[in-house]
């Protein structure tokens, strides 16, 4: 309890400090703080229709923000970011406990320690975007699934799909991870529970779609999970846009790489754009994958590089160079480089070890590449979503690198009378 208590404490300290230091606003960092704003005030009045033009946007977080407008009223926005700093917190507990159950305790000491100060993961705490609620509840989460297949238990089971709901109702990408998930449990599990744990997580985060799910279906005539942006994203990766993103980034400061930031995808893909953006969303979304289907067709050998350069960029640390200064570039790479070497020899390390208990990050790691290879690769959602994962098992290798090398006992000498 005391550790917990500190690892806490610790861990708000150091974010709450990283907030006065870094100078950045609450919307800075995040291209969709103001629309998020804007449909949290539809909440107010009582309007759910995330519908934000491009697809339909996950509810939660959306939600959230209202409920703090509702209760603190002017200040809703310090205890907004408040909220986020205890949920940060909590994570910081629930990341040192998951690696007490996967290694021994100096390991999570170590693991711990490092994901409290690695700077990518304090950049979104502050800011009124998706990222930070998104982090720390996965954490948690995967925490509890862990734990079920230690204890084969259906109480966490049931806390896990339930953190993990709110999880892909918050940012949906992570649905790509559901059906690991169910193979994590099966192969976990003996008997019975080899289907009825599965069956049970994936009933529950059903049940949770259920008030979005039909609102949407009355509303937008389409039933929608989280958010129906899949097929808008996929033809966000597949297009002339996604190749201007990844392959042919014009160069800083020039209009075009305005537009590209901006993301004008009538100036990269056409007037056929502005034409689908028009339609309902139970039609556009299967014309965003279409036009995308068509590209690739026509496109085979851009549509290679685009997948070649998304693979890259998802496996290498640090930002992307060509969006970025050099010295920002060079400092990310630098501080991931050895989080991601070491993270990836020790997933595979333990996988050998205990491939049933460490699936689970493989199947993290593999969803993560299928998003950013298939769609597009965004360096933000794999800082939020793997990167953490990567911190815990480079600091389980640190460990055994520490106890091979210095942990020996030395020999001792005989006292002389």
């Amino acid at each position: 309890m005391k550790k917990s208590l500190l690892i806490f404490t610790a861990f708000i300290a150091i974010r709450v400090a990283y907030i006065f230091l870094s100078g950045f606003s609450s919307c800075d960092l995040c291209q969709d703080c103001n629309w998020i704003n804007e449909l949290s005030e539809r909440v107010l009045v009582g309007n759910f229709n995330f519908d934000v033009g491009r697809f339909i946007a996950s509810p939660f977080y959306n939600v959230f923000i209202a409920v703090h407008k509702i209760i603190f009223g002017q200040y809703w926005a310090t205890a907004l970011v408040t909220s986020q700093l205890v949920l940060s917190g909590l994570s910081g507990v629930y990341f040192y406990k998951l690696g007490l159950l996967l290694f021994e305790k100096r390991a999570a000491i170590i693991s711990t320690a490092i994901f409290s100060v690695f700077p990518l993961t304090l950049y979104w705490v502050h800011t009124f975007c998706t990222e930070s609620i998104f982090q720390s509840l996965l954490i948690i989460s995967i925490f509890f699934l862990v734990n079920a297949v230690k204890t084969k238990s259906y109480r966490d089971v049931i806390i896990s799909s339930s953190i993990l709901s709110i999880v892909f109702l918050t940012k949906s990408h992570i649905l790509l991870f559901t059906p690991f998930i169910a193979l994590y449990l099966f192969i976990n599990n003996e008997g019975t529970k080899k289907f009825t744990l599965p069956i049970l997580y994936g009933a529950i985060c059903f049940l949770f779609t259920l008030p979005f799910g039909i609102y949407n279906l009355k509303v937008n005539h389409q039933y929608v999970l989280s958010s129906n942006g899949n097929d808008f994203h996929f033809y966000t990766g597949n297009s002339p846009y996604g190749y201007k993103v990844v392959v042919d980034v014009p160069p800083k400061g020039t209009e075009e790489f305005k537009k590209l930031g901006a993301m004008d995808m009538a100036y990269f893909n056409g007037s056929v754009h502005d034409s689908i953006m028009k339609l309902p969303q139970n039609v556009k979304q299967k014309l965003y994958l279409n036009y995308a289907i068509n590209w690739i067709k026509n496109n085979p050998k851009k549509f290679l590089e685009t997948k070649l350069n998304d693979f890259i960029l998802f496996i290498i640390p640090g930002t992307n160079f060509k969006y970025y200064s050099f010295l920002a570039w060079l400092f990310t790479f630098l501080i991931s480089l050895p989080i991601y070497l070491l993270g990836y020899f020790g997933i595979v390390f333990y996988l050998k070890k205990d491939f049933r208990l460490h699936f689970y990050a493989l199947g993290l790691f593999l969803s993560m590449l299928i998003f950013s290879v298939v769609w597009y690769v965004q360096n933000r959602f794999r800082t939020i979503t793997i990167e953490p994962i990567y911190i815990l098992y480079s600091g389980a290798v640190i460990h055994l690198i520490l106890k091979k090398y210095l942990g020996k006992k030395r020999p001792k000498v005989e006292q002389t009378k």
